[in-house]
């Protein structure tokens, strides 16, 4: 049923069979709405993004410093003659067991130094155990927020209806459900929350995996507050690291807003006098339907011809009885000629349809032949 149909269904109904069938009808209506939503902070993912390539300039390029180890040995074991063990030997002549007459010296004992680079200084300290607080920190973070931030509305109606007309006593109930839901996840911070935490995820672990981090694995960690040395203060990429340290120990993990609310309406009355119209035309159309109805009297029928006629006589008053049985009968007549001149017209058009194919059915099996 298209629109046109529905408005002519509407204006052919009686109003008076309206009337009594709203004036009749015991109906309720009860709409129950609510609401739920939860948005997430996603400001801790940017800065993280940003600070990156900083932590990457570090580990690719990290601080090293000399450490040395002094040990006195027997001269059979010293792996390397260094001038700091010909300097040390100058000062301590008691380690000198023999002098030959060309001036070659014999020592007992000599000094074995052993120098080695080594990760292990504050700043590189500093940035280990900032990586592993990022780890954690993006790991319940990551936790947190799986649900992702989201809207949910949800609308319930259920409209219940009883009423007689004539003979029939008409009930209805309608249950109806209305939800939607919207994703609030790419609102902050924009792009696809999914793929930049999988990145980030990705980077971080990369870091962790790197000879640098490795090396400092069992390092202390180091505590705030954190040492202003100069290499953090004036260097740009332990400056980037410096704020995303402080970032994460003040960050306020109360970050989630929460609304869940409901509302019921019972009987409104405008939405209720929509669903009355509503319950009628549903009665209208069913009775479309009602094969014996429709042989005996279908509804809709009877008050539209009732319609039609109330407004014949008030502009035709001048017409009896008998001249509007005259004039009904004749307009009857040519109705049912115009119909069966129409059926004629198909029936005709049909046959020579018919002809047509076998025609052409016949041509298609003498080609073939």
């Amino acid at each position: 049923m298209n629109k046109e149909n529905l408005l002519n269904l509407i204006s052919d109904t009686d109003e008076k069979a309206f009337e009594q069938f709203i004036g009749s009808n015991e109906s309720k209506v009860v709409i129950d709405s609510s609401f739920k939503s939860i948005e997430y902070d996603y400001s801790w993912i940017s800065k993280i993004e940003d600070t990156l390539v900083y932590l990457d300039n570090i580990i690719r390029n990290p601080k090293r410093f000399i450490m040395q180890e002094e040990e006195i040995v027997p001269v059979e074991k010293a792996k390397k003659i260094s001038q700091e063990t010909i300097k040390h030997l100058a000062q301590h002549t008691d380690l000198i067991q023999d002098v030959d007459e060309d001036g070659t010296i014999t020592p007992s004992k000599v000094l074995n130094v052993n120098k080695e680079e080594s990760f292990d200084m504050y700043e590189n300290r500093f940035i280990i155990s900032l990586l592993n607080n990022l780890n954690y920190f993006f790991q319940l973070r990551k936790e947190v927020t799986k649900s992702g931030s989201f809207a949910n509305k949800k609308r319930v109606m259920r409209y219940t209806g009883k009423t007689k007309i004539e003979n029939d006593e008409v009930n209805i109930t309608v249950d109806l459900e209305a939800s939607s839901s919207e994703d609030l996840s790419g609102v902050s911070g924009g792009g696809n929350i999914e793929e930049r935490l999988a990145k980030i995820e990705m980077v971080v672990s990369d870091f962790l995996k790197t000879p640098f981090c490795k090396e400092l694995a069992n390092a202390l960690p180091v505590k705030s507050p954190i040492r202003k040395t100069n290499t953090i203060l004036k260097n740009p990429n332990f400056q980037k690291a410096l704020e995303l340290w402080e970032f994460i120990e003040q960050y306020d993990v109360k970050d989630k807003k929460e609304v869940d609310s409901q509302d019921q309406k019972v009987d409104d009355l405008e939405t209720k006098k929509y669903l009355d119209s509503s319950f009628f035309m549903n009665y209208v159309i069913l009775n479309l339907y009602d094969k014996k109805k429709i042989k005996k009297e279908r509804i809709i029928n009877k008050y539209a011809l009732r319609k039609l006629m109330d407004e014949f006589l008030a502009s035709n008053r001048q017409y009896s009885l008998k001249d509007f049985k005259k004039l009904l009968i004749e307009e009857f007549k040519q109705a049912q000629k115009k119909e069966e001149k129409t059926d004629k017209e198909i029936i005709k058009k049909f046959e020579h349809l018919i002809k047509e194919y076998k025609k052409n059915k016949q041509k298609a099996l003498d080609n073939l032949r």
